[in-house]
Order: C-alpha cells, then sequence, then structure tokens
C-alpha cells in the first residue's frame, strides 16, 4: 500500500523513529531511575539551598531580583517561539516557491508540496509545544516569585522555615522542567528541520540532538564541576 503525499516508507520510519527519540529523551531526563544523575537533580538541590537561604536571610530584595531575571529568560524564549510560529505559517503561504528552491538543493529529496506542507506543520507543532511550555514556565515562575514575598522570615518554628524552603524550591524545579522541556524541543525542532531536505538527514539530526542533550544532561562540564568535592 503506498503511502500519499510522495511520502516513501524510510519517511515513515524516520517520523516515528523521531517521535520515539524525543519521548524516550523526556522519559530517561524525568522519569527514569537515572534521572537524579542529571544536571537538573544537581541545580534541584541548589535551588533549595537557595531558598533556605532565602528564608533565613531577611526581607531583602536579592532572591526577586534574581528571580525576575530568570523570568526574564523564560519570556524571551516564549516572545521568540511565538515569531518562529508566524514565520512558519507565513512560510506556508509561499510553500511552491519553496518547494521549487528545494528542489535545487543538493541531497533534496523533495517528493511534492503537500509533502512540504506537511513537514513544516511538523515544526510548527513542535515550536507550539514549546511556547505552552515556556508559558506555563513563567506562570509557575510568577507563583514562585509570589512565594519568595510571602516567606515567613519572622517564623520562630525553624521546622515550618525548612517546609516553606523546600516548597518554593520544589515549585521552583517544577518551573524550570518546563523552560527545560520547551528549550530541548528547539534542538528537535532543528532536527525535524533537516526532513525537509531528505529522511536519511533527519534521521541522523535526530541521533546527533539526542547524543548532545544526553552528553549536556549526564555529562556536561558544569554538571563536574558542580558536584566536584571540596579539598
Amino acid at each position: 500500500m503506498p503511502i500519499p503525499y510522495g511520502f516513501t516508507y524510510l519517511d515513515a520510519f524516520a517520523f516515528v523513529f523521531f517521535f520515539l527519540i524525543w519521548v524516550s529523551h523526556y522519559y530517561v531526563i524525568n522519569r527514569s531511575r537515572w534521572k537524579s544523575r542529571t544536571i537538573t537533580a544537581a541545580m534541584s538541590g541548589m535551588r533549595e539551598q537557595w531558598m533556605h537561604n532565602m528564608v533565613a536571610r531577611g526581607d531583602t530584595p536579592v532572591d526577586a531580583i534574581i528571580q525576575n531575571a530568570l523570568q526574564q529568560g523564560v519570556l524571551f524564549f516564549a516572545s521568540t517561539t511565538v515569531l518562529l510560529i508566524g514565520g512558519l505559517v507565513a512560510a506556508l503561504g509561499s510553500a511552491d516557491k519553496g518547494f521549487k528552491m528545494l528542489q535545487e538543493l543538493p541531497l533534496s529529496e523533495a517528493g511534492s508540496i503537500v509533502q512540504l506542507e506537511l513537514k513544516i506543520l511538523l515544526i510548527v507543532f513542535i515550536f507550539v509545544m514549546a511556547f505552552f511550555k515556556f508559558a506555563w514556565s513563567y506562570r509557575l515562575f510568577n507563583y514562585t516569585l509570589i512565594m519568595i514575598g510571602a516567606a515567613p522570615h519572622g517564623e520562630q518554628d525553624e521546622a515550618r522555615r525548612v517546609h516553606y524552603a523546600k516548597k518554593v524550591a520544589l515549585l521552583h524545579s517544577l518551573a524550570s522542567k518546563h523552560f527545560t522541556t520547551g528549550l530541548n524541543a528547539y534542538f528537535f525542532a532543528l532536527a525535524a528541520c533537516t526532513w525537509l531536505l531528505n529522511a536519511w538527514l533527519f534521521i541522523a539530526a535526530t541521533l546527533w540532538v539526542a547524543l548532545v542533550l544526553y552528553r549536556r544532561a549526564f555529562r556536561a562540564e558544569f554538571l563536574r564541576l558542580l558536584l566536584a568535592k571540596e579539598h
């Protein structure tokens, strides 16, 4: 049974392979037994230490300043994602011109205009998902900022202070997880862009992105320095 719109069985395999790698990456980083070895887990410990310091240091603006700086980074990516989505949707309106350009490129195996439009829609889907992650991360960071302002600095009960600091740290880590998921979607969107040329490049780019993200999660130089013991 032939695949419609000029797609091949290799295209179908590359498409399924891409989503399997993407979902597997998310699972390994966030759900598997190895998640405790990631840079995200290490930074969660630093967030908890930050929130303990925040509760202990009293009513100072330093924590709000740091949190606001983090939110600006999330806002930048959310705004950029909206622009990218708009550009890709506009590209759908001139898919015929893009199809002609792709046919002239080396390694291009462009099948049809409809095929090109579906590939662009895949990239749009990835960026839409990234936008939702960034938007929710920004909202959670807003909640965190409110909780920083509501911190019980004058609380005499140490157990309550510790519990509050841990709760804020967990919320902060959750916001960071959504931001990281959105950021990783950018890398997978870059891999999906190579499908515009051919399926083999798509498969190779997907593997390359997975390896890069694996190294950054488990083998980053920053993580090694962060976990290095004091002498």
